[in-house]
């Protein structure tokens, strides 16, 4: 995935991920393990995230806490959505805090269905039309809805 991740417009992790507050560049999204790498824990740190040259217009981030972070003086919160800016993605879509994976997986389908299909209106909006549609559907309760957030461009 690290070897890969330059060639792609928009990166989406959909997986857990462990925030870290004491060390927010130790935060990670839990991903497979093959058994032939040696080299890889399957986990994908903060630190980590930076060090890729990313050329994607947007990252998502669709797993627990993923907005969350230390707050540092002239830096603003250091943790995941951080790292990706760092590499290069100016936009990324994290969760404030903990997210129903079922009813996540729903928002985002319906976000990703309307980037592609309103692809003028930006991705804020696109994000806005899909909270609006599980809201409108059965899972109206706010937590299932308005945990995701789009940090930077929205073009």
């Amino acid at each position: 995935m690290k070897a890969e991740a330059n060639k792609f417009k928009i990166l989406h992790f959909a997986t857990h991920a462990i925030l870290d507050d004491r060390n927010p560049l130790y935060s990670h999204i839990i991903r497979s393990r093959t058994d032939n790498d040696q080299h890889e824990d399957g986990l994908l740190e903060s630190w980590e995230l930076m060090k890729l040259d990313l050329n994607a217009k947007l990252a998502v981030l669709s797993a627990c806490e993923t907005a969350r972070g230390r707050v540092a003086a002239g830096e603003g919160i250091i943790g995941m959505s951080w790292a990706l800016f760092v590499a290069g993605s100016p936009a990324a879509v994290v969760s404030q805090w903990k997210v129903d994976s079922a009813r996540s997986s729903e928002l985002m389908i319906e976000f990703h269905r309307n980037l592609v299909q309103k692809r003028n209106a930006g991705k804020s909006e696109a994000l806005r039309q899909a909270a609006l549609k599980v809201f409108r559907g059965s899972y109206n309760h706010p937590t299932y809805w308005a945990g995701f957030i789009l940090i930077g461009d929205d073009n």
